[in-house]
């Protein structure tokens, strides 16, 4: 066999391999976080969060069209969609592997000699091993099994690596140059879903250096990375940036200056962008300047891949659905692409998180006003004075969150030493080389790490127990729920050990080409890290933006097969093929070790939890309802559900961080599905912008702030024009009162079923909002006052028990518990205390109960062992909060039978196997007991009462110090003790009781954890 033939071979057996494991572990529906919005714009073309995706929502278009004209099962195409990125993500492997088959015969033999049988064996196995390290690798897997641009941008990645050396590795001839063309233009590609690729420039620059040139110095070598650099800033800030900021001159120059129709600027900006490159090309051509003919060729390439992102255009301009930023026209566009919205971080100098600005620059922001466009709004830059600046900052986040947080890892005054150890001790260790570990030694377990002195959450392991143990706690004691944490994983350091031989081998051989690799895991691992300059806490952990570093690191991995043939030659020198053989076989139990530890909890094909909870979020509302949302994971798979799986779209889900900015409010005054459009009062053109961003309460006469208004009339007033002015602002009105009320028609209420009949004796005709303890209210709470006032009696409004407890706006004791959704209702009822915003109001019992009995679902947690990702716990605590306080409602009216039903529906729904037995399944066994079910709730309560003892038996084996990480598990197992010895006496079972308390009691005694 050639060795083309084997390489090739050797790749596609990667491929195959690696997408045979994905399509066993892709999700079948959709995912958390962003997943679901992807789904759904690649469905439908709808316009997703900045800055777009492109070429993502094109590719999965086809993937998700092509689900839906074979299948009638629209789960199938968010399975599609996730497919799509487990292929992906297999053909990055695949080039993975062929990059490392190119390095490995460099490695071996040069460029101009060629392989015998062995070492061809050894080279293509190395392949193997980096192909499949790279599939295995939980960052890369992570982003494999779901619909979101990452999977993707890894195959982009992989896709530019492998075209880089292919070019590298072939004769310097002209005719090999298409590679690196090639390359370029991947890279302009990618830039159409997300822009890790661009990392791989400063490699091109290098490898071109080394090539192209014979005479090679540190001179040469730097110059020629700094040519890389530009050429990342040549993509982001001419290509991505700079085309649509030439669009706006030209815009606003045709529109407004000549007159013409909106877009009308995207011809002459196609005209000079055009002329630029014949000019480039002809030139080349005439002066026979190849390296400008090269240059030009790759700027149009990179145009060309950037083009995609007039589908984001044109289908913001169809207003779709979902329609992020609106990004219809080139004012809109442009920060849409430099995702002004997510704010800045400096990263050369810039203030620490003590400063506070002393001035603002502005930069105006043009909008369409009728024909024309105008300023509307203005991008505001703090001024800092130089001594709150510091050089190289990465202690900058100055809000009061990020303040504690910094003090919390240790940094009372923001100066350059504790800058540095920030730098070093969190962004370094924490959040790259903790991920890194992840990858290539061990993880361990499902929960988000926040902090390196938390010995128990999301650390990384070998997988060598004494070592493991004497870097955290001791382990001789876990509880069975522990043992049983799929997302403990231990590679026993085999991946990272082969991966360091493969370096220091290549190192040895091939300087240049080891100088280069490692230029390109640097960049995109510390690289990231320096430019991301993320502060404590992310929402998440964020391993999955380190892929290009995890694939480089994996290339070496497979180098370790070359590497360990020629070590092994020395002592088996009569069978070459042997060694090769044995080579391959002791490397590849890494990556094998990596699939089979990582299996259990990447793959995702039994869970629909992300669907079925959604559903459950959409089916708490009635018909045409309103639900105010706030996360995420309680808005993506809402839309998800909607706009794919046809779940509820009667329902208008409004999400409140979206609320404060003009163009979504405006989309709520729209019909999107079945979902009647919202009303509202105040116009667009008075919440245009920056207008009405901030009210301030205001009236010449104190006294009337304190009177109250009829919610409408405060509105009209506060969208006219009542100009103030302040020392330091202006405002184009005020709000003249804190003191508000909507006023309720009780026939209205009661024929429209919002009320019973039997309420009127608790019905109030106004539901009061008092805001005596605030200055001023926001564009966001502004809207939702709208929303209210203008809807309330027509359709049922309601806020997500996710949301946060201030955006209810003081209502809690006017809300009404029907599900998953607050109901605001014209009754008042007192909280219950204690339960947060799950205690609001009161609860309807009798329809959580329909509820969750005939329409909610359990994600098929119910029934399969399965990983149980920590991101579904806000919506998993909601459906335990909302059904215990319905179960109680209905024990304390004499309904013992619903209870009973609902409890065992819980027990059901939320199985030990899955959700260990804590103490929150105490209020479900006092159910039973005080229904009489004696026999049910011991059963239950034998479960609980062995994990307590369990989780105590593990707490008493630690160590004092160790203690301090598993406050809140030891508080939780202690609630649990409590409650099972309070329990007992009502059982009425005295066996049972000496029993439960032998085991249990002695734990009550001793102080050990009280300490």
């Amino acid at each position: 066999m050639t060795f083309k033939k084997l390489t090739n071979y050797t790749g596609i057996l990667v491929f195959l391999i690696t997408a045979i494991v994905y399509f066993f572990s892709v999700e079948r529906t959709g995912s958390l976080w962003d997943c679901g919005e992807f789904v759904l714009g690649a469905y439908k073309m709808e316009v997703v969060h900045p800055p777009g995706a492109s070429l993502f929502l094109l590719i999965g278009g086809l993937f998700a069209n092509f689900a839906k004209m074979i299948s009638d099962n629209p789960s199938n195409i968010a399975f599609a969609v996730n497919l799509m990125s487990g292929m992906f993500s297999a053909l990055a492997a695949m080039f993975i592997a062929w990059s490392t088959i190119i390095l490995g015969k460099l490695a071996l033999v040069g460029k101009d000699n060629e392989l015998d049988k062995a070492q061809m064996y050894s080279v293509a196995a190395g392949g193997l091993v980096a192909g499949l390290a790279t599939a295995f690798a939980v960052s890369i897997w992570f982003s494999a099994v779901e619909g979101e641009v990452y999977s993707m941008s890894t195959f982009f990645t992989a896709m530019t690596i492998w075209a880089t050396f292919k070019w590298y590795n072939l004769p310097n001839t002209v005719e090999a140059d298409k590679w690196l063309i090639f390359a370029i233009f991947s890279i302009a590609l990618s830039t159409g879903v997300h822009l890790l690729s661009v990392l791989v420039f400063p490699v091109i620059a290098l490898l071109y250096y080394y090539k192209k040139y014979k005479n090679h110095n540190i001179k040469g070598i730097l110059i020629s990375l700094a040519i890389g650099v530009a050429m990342i800033g040549f993509q982001l800030k001419i290509i991505i940036a700079g085309i649509p900021k030439l669009w706006t001159w030209w815009e606003l120059f045709t529109v407004n200056d000549l007159g013409l129709s909106f877009q009308s600027g995207l011809v002459p900006t196609i005209l000079t962008i055009g002329g630029l490159i014949y000019l480039g090309i002809w030139y080349s051509k005439k002066s026979g300047n190849y390296i400008l003919h090269l240059i030009t060729l790759s700027a149009m390439l990179m145009v060309i891949g950037f083009s995609t992102i007039g589908v984001v255009v044109i289908r913001a301009n169809a207003d779709t659905p979902v329609n992020m930023n609106v990004p219809s026209d080139a004012f809109r566009l442009l920060p849409y692409l430099n995702r002004e919205q997510y704010g800045e971080r400096p990263l050369l100098r810039g203030p620490n998180f003590n400063a506070k600005p002393t001035n603002y620059t502005t930069e105006p922001r043009y909008g369409r006003v009728g024909d024309h466009y105008e300023q509307v709004d203005e991008k505001m830059t703090p001024v800092y004075d130089s001594k709150d600046l510091m050089w190289f900052p990465r202690i900058g986040h100055n809000d009061g969150q990020h303040t504690k947080l910094y003090k919390a890892w240790g940094i009372k005054k923001p100066t350059m030493l504790s800058n540095l150890s920030f730098f070093f001790r969190y962004q370094l260790k924490w959040m790259y080389w903790r991920y890194f570990a992840w990858n290539f030694i061990g993880k361990q377990n499902k929960q988000q790490g926040y902090y390196s002195w938390d010995v128990s959450k999301g650390n990384w392991v070998s997988g060598i127990k004494p070592l493991d143990d004497a870097m955290y706690y001791n382990t001789d004691f876990l509880p069975d729920s522990m043992k049983r944490e799929k997302a403990h994983n231990g590679y026993f350091f085999l991946p990272f050990i082969f991966g360091l031989l493969g370096m220091f081998f290549q190192y040895k051989r091939r300087k240049k080409d080891f100088f280069a690799l490692m230029i390109l895991f640097l960049i995109t691992g510390v690289g990231i890290i320096l430019y991301a300059n993320q502060p404590p806490n992310e929402p998440r952990e964020r391993d999955y933006v380190l892929a290009g570093s995890i694939l480089t690191f994996a290339i070496w991995i497979g180098l370790a097969v070359p590497a360990l043939y020629t070590t092994l030659l020395s002592y088996i020198k009569n069978n070459k093929t042997l060694v090769a053989g044995i080579a391959s076989l002791l490397v590849l139990t890494a990556p094998v070790l990596m699939g089979v530890q990582n299996y259990d909890d990447m793959s995702r094909k039994d869970h629909y939890a992300t669907r079925d909870y959604a559903s459950n979020f959409l089916n708490s509302c009635d018909k045409d309802a309103i639900i105010f949302t706030y996360g995420d994971n309680d808005t993506y798979p809402l839309w998800y559900a909607q706009e794919v799986e046809g779940i509820r779209p009667d329902v208008r889900v409004v999400n409140l961080s979206l609320i404060a900015v003009d163009w979504y409010i405006n989309k709520l005054r729209k019909r999107i599905n079945d979902s009647p459009a919202i009303k509202l009062s105040i116009p667009p053109d008075s919440i245009r912008g920056n207008k009405r961003n901030q009210m301030v309460f205001y009236n010449p006469d104190q006294e009337k702030l304190k009177q109250a208004w009829p919610l409408k009339n405060v509105l009209r007033f506060m969208s006219e024009g009542h100009p103030i002015r302040s020392a330091r602002s202006s405002f184009p009105s005020f709000i003249p009162t804190k003191r508000m009320y909507i006023p309720i028609d009780f026939k209205k209420a009661v024929s429209s079923g919002w009320i019973n009949e039997s309420d009127s004796s608790k019905f109030v005709n106004k539901i009061p909002l008092n805001f005596d303890k605030k200055n001023y209210l926001t564009k966001d709470e502004i809207a939702i006052l709208d929303i209210l006032a203008n809807n309330l009696q027509d359709r049922p409004i309601y806020f997500s028990v996710t949301v946060r407890n201030v955006k209810l706006l003081g209502l809690n004791d006017y809300t009404e518990l029907e599900g998953l959704g607050l109901r605001i209702v014209p009754i008042k009822s007192k909280s219950s205390k204690g339960m947060g915003i799950y205690g609001s109001g009161r609860v309807d019992a009798d329809k959580i109960y329909e509820n969750v009995m005939t329409k909610w679902k359990w994600g098929n947690f119910d029934k399969v062992e399965t990983f149980v990702d920590e991101s579904y716990g806000p919506e998993i605590s909601a459906m335990k909060m909302v059904m215990s306080r319905a179960a109680k409602e209905l024990i304390k009216r004499g309904d013992k039978k619903k209870a009973v039903a609902l409890a065992k529906k819980y027990f059901e729904a939320f199985p030990n196997f899955n959700f260990a037995y804590d103490y929150s399944v105490l209020p479900f066994i006092e159910v039973l007991v005080s229904a009489g079910e004696i026999e049910e709730a011991e059963k239950h309560l034998d479960i609980l009462a062995n994990n307590v003892d369990q989780y105590m038996q593990f707490f008493y084996s630690l160590d004092q110090d160790d203690l301090q990480s598993f406050d809140i598990e030891i508080q939780k197992a202690q609630m649990a003790l409590g409650g099972i010895l309070r329990i007992l006496p009502a059982l009425g079972d005295d066996d049972y009781k000496k029993e439960i308390e032998s085991k249990l009691k002695p734990y009550m005694e001793d102080n050990k954890l009280q300490q």
